[in-house]
């Protein structure tokens, strides 16, 4: 061993020492040896030939040489991991949520234009409710709360169907587009708008507002809608329909329409429209109709006025069957005078339709009416109809007619086969005075009549009578047999009509010389080619009923002179000097005027210039001369014409025998 120590090592033999012997020297420095764990390797299945390069240049350290010499290095390959999902969401949210930071730095600070609808608000300064016909003003402000501008931007206002333009009236609104070219970011538009709005009294009207624009670089059109609400609190014209909520089939009724006007302003050309269930048959009205049967014409509406319209009609139908009647009413359209263009109001009033067991009427001079309108001093005939609408037999048939009013003469109250009773004053027809009645087969018909006259309200005016009429009630009673049982069951139908008297509106005319408002002067009697001036006067008076829109007419001939001289000097009356029209404007004549209360009265002046073809002759001074008005009682408009006014004046102190023939 001491000699194998002795020899010098080789190379080789170092390195084994050094690889597999300890090392005894305690000089040396102690080694520290490692505790390997065993690691587990994938291998390969086939052997992969793997190309070194020699390494080049290195120094002569054995250890250095080993390794570039030496063997191939092996290295092992960990088996590569699967990335989870929550991974990849986790990885995904952090780049998403960086991506949309920069975006909206971008955004922010770059000024994307970018527009929203919400953005643009539009607001409304007007008010809730307004009354029909009425103008309505409101303010309507575009804001844009943007970050870049509205361009194009159009307003558009649409009202509801009858709205009218505020400035013209006679034109129709429906729609207003206001161009307000661009609306800056951030800034507002404001306009104002005015119109007229109509409708019945409780109706809401909506005005549609719409905003539309485009945004810069874009042809896409934006919008945004907002609706106004106002409330019609009150009606220019109101309707008060008195109608019967129950009619027979066939048999004539009437409907009182009464036109008040609500307003303070004059309602131009207002037009009535009645639109008429199937099944009516018209048959008349208190004013005629302008067009067809069904439209009505009353001119303009005064403020406070009030006008009646009554119809009189037919109505066919099943029984328990309801019918239904629309009134319109509005201003005229221009275009087309038979046309409401705007309806300030409009009222739905059923009817319901029965069928009587025994058909009755009465036939007042031959008209049908339920109301029947006539003048005082006239003879009524009466026909009572009877009729069976059942299909089984009426036996012991007993119709009574009692009549009821002041004007009513009892005395001139005749029937042929009728008894009149005076106590009660009513008419009694049975099988006793009317065989016919003993028996009514189905389908059986029949006539009664009887007649009398009405008192002249002249005759009966100083009582105080107003509002005169006269009442008819039919009561018919029947005894219905059973085809079963032979019972009997009464039967018992009623029907009631109502005669109305106009008033008596009267005119009385004269002429003065001497006396009166004026001094008059000229020749009397009146002389060839020489001037004589005459005091007109006229009276009116009304017995019974008050007299709404009351004038006088009368037109002057080419050789008399109006001097425009009117007493009393605030009474209305005009004269055209085309056609020589003298207009004297009453307005009201309240009912006794002229006989309980003053009379209604006015003079004016007028000058004659006679020639020779008139030599002899009595000239007339005041032609065509009548009063008119309408009766607020009857509602029938009455004209009441006079005689011609003439140089007579008989009335006048210093007249005397043929003063009133004109002399050479």
């Amino acid at each position: 061993m001491d000699d194998l120590n002795n020899k010098p090592l080789t190379q080789i033999e170092k390195l084994k020492r050094t690889l597999f012997f300890k090392n005894k020297n305690k000089n040396k420095k102690k080694e520290v040896i490692n505790n390997l764990k065993p690691k587990k390797y994938l291998v390969d299945s086939d052997w992969k030939k793997e190309e070194v390069e020699p390494v080049k240049n290195q120094p002569d350290d054995p250890r250095l040489d080993w390794q570039g010499k030496g063997d191939m290095k092996k290295e092992s390959k960990s088996p590569k991991k699967k990335m989870t999902f929550f991974g990849k969401l986790v990885i995904f949210s952090v780049l998403f949520f960086i991506g949309s930071f920069f975006v909206a730095l971008y955004v922010f600070y770059g000024g994307v234009n970018i527009i929203s609808t919400e953005n643009v608000d539009i607001s409304i300064s007007g008010p809730s409710s307004i009354g029909g016909g009425e103008e309505l003003s409101f303010q309507i402000t575009v804001q844009n709360n943007n970050s870049v501008d509205l361009e194009l931007a159009d307003l558009i206002v649409e009202y509801p169907n009858g709205t009218l333009l505020a400035d013209d009236r006679n034109t129709k609104l429906t729609l207003v587009r206001k161009t307000l070219n661009t609306v800056p970011a951030g800034g507002s538009s404001t306009h104002i708008f005015k119109s007229v709005l109509f409708g019945n009294e409780g109706d809401l009207k909506d005005i549609i507002i719409t905003i539309e624009y485009r945004a810069k670089g874009s042809n896409a059109i934006f919008f945004k809608e907002r609706k106004y609400e106002v409330l019609i609190d009150s009606s220019p014209i109101v309707f008060v329909v008195d109608i019967p909520e129950k009619i027979t089939a066939g048999q004539e009724f009437e409907m009182d329409i009464e036109i008040y006007s609500n307003s303070n302003k004059v309602i131009e050309d207002f037009l009535f429209e009645a639109d008429y269930p199937f099944g009516f048959i018209f048959k008349d009205s208190n004013i005629r109709p302008s067009y067809r049967d069904n439209i009505w014409s009353f001119g303009d509406i005064s403020p406070n006025s009030k006008n009646i319209l009554k119809i009189q009609g037919v109505l066919e139908g099943q029984n328990e069957e309801e019918r239904i009647f629309r009134f319109y009413g509005g201003s005229e359209d221009k275009e087309d005078d038979n046309v409401i263009k705007a309806k300030l109001v409009s009222i739905i009033e059923p009817i319901l339709i029965r069928k009587s067991l025994i058909g009755v009427d009465l036939v007042l001079n031959g008209d049908y009416s339920s109301e029947y309108i006539t003048s005082s001093d006239k003879d009524i005939r009466v026909d009572v109809l009877w009729s069976n609408n059942l299909i089984t037999k009426l036996v012991d048939a007993e119709l009574v007619v009692n009549l009821k009013g002041n004007t009513l003469d009892k005395r001139t109250i005749s029937s042929d086969e009728g008894y009149y009773k005076s106590l009660d004053n009513s008419i009694t027809w049975n099988k006793k005075s009317s065989p016919q009645l003993a028996v009514l087969n189905p389908g059986d018909s029949g006539n009664l009549s009887f007649s009398f006259s009405i008192f002249p309200l002249s005759y009966i005016s100083n009582s105080g009578v107003k509002n005169p009429e006269i009442e008819l009630e039919l009561v018919v009673k029947a005894n219905q047999l059973s085809e079963l049982d032979s019972s009997v069951e009464k039967i018992e139908t009623k029907l009631v009509k109502t005669i109305k008297l106009n008033t008596d509106l009267l005119l009385t005319g004269q002429t003065l010389y001497s006396v009166g408002s004026f001094e008059n002067t000229g020749p009397i009697p009146p002389k060839v080619d020489n001037e004589t001036t005459y005091t007109i006067v006229l009276t009116a008076t009304n017995t019974s009923n008050s007299i709404s829109k009351a004038k006088v007419v009368a037109t002057l001939p080419a050789y008399v002179k109006w001097m425009d001289r009117i007493s009393p000097s605030f009474e209305n009356i005009k004269f055209n000097q085309v056609g020589g029209e003298i207009v004297w404007d009453i307005g009201d004549l309240p009912a006794g005027a002229g006989i309980l209360t003053a009379m209604k009265e006015v003079s004016f002046q007028v000058s004659f210039l006679p020639s020779l073809s008139q030599v002899g002759s009595e000239p007339v001074l005041i032609d065509n001369l009548y009063i008119e008005g309408v009766d607020d009682f009857t509602g029938k408009y009455i004209k009441y014409p006079i005689k011609a006014i003439t140089t007579s004046f008989e009335t006048d102190p210093v007249y005397g025998l043929r003063d009133e023939d004109v002399v050479e």
